[in-house]
């Protein structure tokens, strides 16, 4: 018995560092993701008030995809070689002052009056923090430990839905309540409140190599491990639909309601919460289930329930309709990240976390692209026919998913 006390004294500093860093996590991603969602919905009713055209909406977003394209696997070296945290607070602190920026253009210009090439300077400022913020955290999140990694990830998870429904139905109500420049105050608000719960983490993440004239080299090496490891390669593949799901929601889900099923704004804030509710109760679920849930079952089943769920979606007629197909879309969601996230972070070396996510965020970017561009190269074409084509993609994506984890051995574990 006393050996054993011994031993429990023993784990117990060990334990007490794990729970200090793992509680100021969630509180970050919630406070982070509620920026970004509220950002994403004030920007594109923002855009659509100045032009009045959904190509807008698109025209803006894509300013983070194409800094990711271009810049962010640059990146990728210099945030593995510093203190992940640090780098956290930095990209949030830029990105909650570009929209505070944002925020002080709009109240001294009306809306109406505000010209859109501020949306697209302060855009580029605002993505340069989420370039920064996004890698770190999932770097953070390997803090947990590998035994509760699953379970940390669906907390996560669970987090970032809260704050993304958070985050939309407040940005719909204060668009009515105090206007763009009080939403937008607000918004800012949030990405420095998730800056200071970083500084409450328990820092202690590996850093890469510091040898600075060994840049190029430490890219290829996570370009290399990004494209020749097949698990990567699978996770990798079944995150590209899952974003380009979002993506497309956050570029033509607008005008979607605006103009097709003619909800006010906000209406339009719920239904784009509703996005992240299945992803809710699937996060909820999947961390209830972390000691049985597998990596490969969720990549499958999820990319196939996105493929079905959004050709669901692109036949509603009525509010009902839109949120039920939205909230499996969401859930989709969350079954493929969660499981792409486990893969990544089980898979990768620490020192090794920021480059490949910003790799694959990356490619991410390239989709999203595409995605922005579709109502302005098919500016005639309903949105719901926009949708219905990327349902179609989205199925072929999945087969994809299937056939490399066929040629991989579904039944072997990972």
């Amino acid at each position: 018995m006393e050996f054993r006390s011994q031993r429990l004294n023993h784990r117990r500093p060990k334990i007490l560092c794990q729970s200090r860093s793992i509680l100021p996590i969630y509180a970050m991603l919630l406070a982070m993701q509620c920026a970004r969602s509220m950002y994403i919905v004030l920007v594109s009713w923002f855009a659509l008030q100045i032009t009045g055209e959904i190509a807008s909406v698109g025209r803006v977003l894509i300013c983070w995809q194409l800094l990711a394209f271009t810049v962010g696997p640059f990146l990728g070296p210099q945030i593995d070689r510093c203190r992940r945290r640090r780098v956290f607070m930095m990209g949030e602190t830029i990105h909650g002052a570009g929209v505070g920026l944002l925020a002080v253009i709009a109240w001294f210009c009306s809306p109406q009056h505000t010209p859109i090439g501020v949306l697209y300077a302060t855009a580029s400022l605002i993505s340069v923090g989420s370039l920064l913020s996004y890698p770190s955290s999932q770097a953070l999140i390997k803090l947990a430990g590998a035994r509760v990694l699953m379970r940390t990830v669906s907390m996560g998870i669970f987090s970032s839905q809260i704050g993304n429904i958070a985050g939309a139905a407040i940005a719909g109500l204060c668009l009515i309540l105090v206007g763009v420049a009080g939403s937008l105050a607000i918004c800012a608000a949030s990405s420095f409140l998730a800056a200071l719960f970083a500084t409450f983490l328990y820092d202690q993440d590996v850093t890469g190599p510091k040898r600075p004239g060994l840049h190029i080299a430490h890219f290829m090496a996570g370009l290399r491990e990004t494209i020749a490891t097949p698990r990567l390669r699978s996770a990798g593949l079944a995150l590209l639909l899952a974003y380009a799901s979002a993506h497309a929601s956050n570029a033509l889900l607008a005008g979607f309601a605006r103009y097709e099923l003619k909800l006010p704004a906000t209406l339009y804030g719920w239904l784009a919460a509703m996005y992240s509710g299945g992803g809710l109760i699937g996060s909820l679920t999947l961390a209830w289930l972390s000691g049985v849930a597998r990596e490969k079952l969720l990549l499958a089943a999820g990319t196939m329930l996105l493929a079905g769920a959004t050709a669901a979606f692109s036949t509603s007629r009525t509010m009902a309709e839109a949120v039920l197909w939205q909230g499996l879309i969401g859930l989709s969601f969350m079954m493929v990240r969660a499981g792409a996230d486990v893969t990544i972070l089980k898979v990768v070396p620490s020192p090794m976390v920021g480059r490949v996510r910003s790799n694959i965020d990356a490619a991410i970017g390239l989709v999203a692209v595409l995605i922005y561009l579709l109502p302005a190269l098919m500016p005639g074409a309903p949105t719901r026919h926009i949708f219905l084509g990327l349902a179609s993609l989205f199925a072929v994506g999945s087969c994809g998913v299937l056939w490399i984890q066929w040629r991989q051995g579904f039944s072997k574990p990972w």
